[in-house]
């Protein structure tokens, strides 16, 4: 048996992720079943929920809170689709990883894990949703993975289109000045300054304030992908971007992206920040259902 990569820098760590995870999927809106797939990289644990018989819809999360952040938004979805919420192998979340993502290959990682994973669901071709670095991972899958993608849907992602020094500032070192002193404080403040104050669940509070304290990702930060790259993407493209987003500017994010991106429509979405599908989730919900249906 492979031996388990610690994604958490202790057990109590990891024992109170759970424990918050486990209490948001008991507010799940949707009844729905947890399977874990077996990949090169390791078991990754999927939350499915909507008829088996409908389109499958993939979701992506942010880091740092893992499938759960979809709690807002697997209601709306699962009326109309089989929606999986994956918990990205590698990130501190509910997959066991077992083989470590590459420095040097982790784009050609992300999607040998992704042919496994829908090759596991029996998933010939699926619509695609991610945020943040789960955007980045659905690009990466619709350039990759052309035949295997209808539409993908991109909400704040991370890199991708731009450079993010703003977010480099405020993690890079942070992160490791927290770890040094071990402030519980230090580490969330960057957590705060991408959530920007607005209004959260007791639980979700919990789950990310837990994932900045000890969450110990196994991956490598995104990657801006080049114009040839853009320009090969086949798939149709919605981008959207929250008013209040801070790893850079909307605006330089969507004018490279609808200037290279074929098939791409983009909007900024009022009154929302870096996850706005848990912080403007109504609206998200409706644009993508629009995007999708049409």
């Amino acid at each position: 048996m492979l031996k388990k990569i610690p994604v958490f820098r202790s057990p109590e760590g990891e024992a109170q992720f759970n424990a918050a995870y486990e209490a948001i999927l008991k507010q799940w809106p949707v009844p729905y079943e947890e399977l874990y797939l077996p990949t090169r990289f390791g078991d990754t644990h999927v939350v499915a929920s909507g008829s088996k018989d409908a389109a499958p819809l993939i979701l992506l999360h942010p880091a740092g809170g893992g499938a759960a952040m979809w709690c807002r938004n697997v209601g709306p979805f699962s009326q109309q689709y089989r929606t999986y919420a994956i918990d990205t192998i590698s990130e501190a979340n509910i997959s066991i990883l077992t083989h470590p993502i590459s420095f040097r290959h982790q784009r050609q990682d992300f999607t040998d894990w992704m042919i496994d994973l829908l090759e596991g669901l029996k998933i010939e071709n699926t619509d695609i949703v991610g945020n943040s670095f789960g955007g980045f991972l659905a690009l990466n899958t619709a350039l990759s993975l052309p035949e295997k993608i209808n539409k993908v849907v991109l909400i704040s992602p991370a890199a991708t289109f731009v450079p993010m020094p703003a977010w480099t500032l405020h993690f890079m070192p942070v992160m490791a000045f927290g770890l040094l002193i071990n402030s519980k404080k230090t580490l969330l403040y960057p957590y705060n300054w991408i959530w920007q104050d607005f209004p959260q669940d007791e639980f979700m509070a919990q789950l990310r304030a837990v994932s900045a304290y000890y969450g110990r990702p196994r991956h490598w930060n995104p990657t801006v992908f080049s114009d040839d790259e853009l320009r090969k993407i086949q798939a149709p493209v919605l981008l959207l971007i929250g008013d209040h987003e801070v790893i850079y500017k909307p605006e330089n994010a969507i004018r490279r992206a609808t200037r290279l991106v074929p098939n791409l429509t983009a909007e900024i979405v009022r009154n929302a920040n870096h996850i706005s599908e848990y912080t403007a989730a109504d609206y998200i919900n409706t644009a993508i259902m629009k995007f999708l249906a049409d």
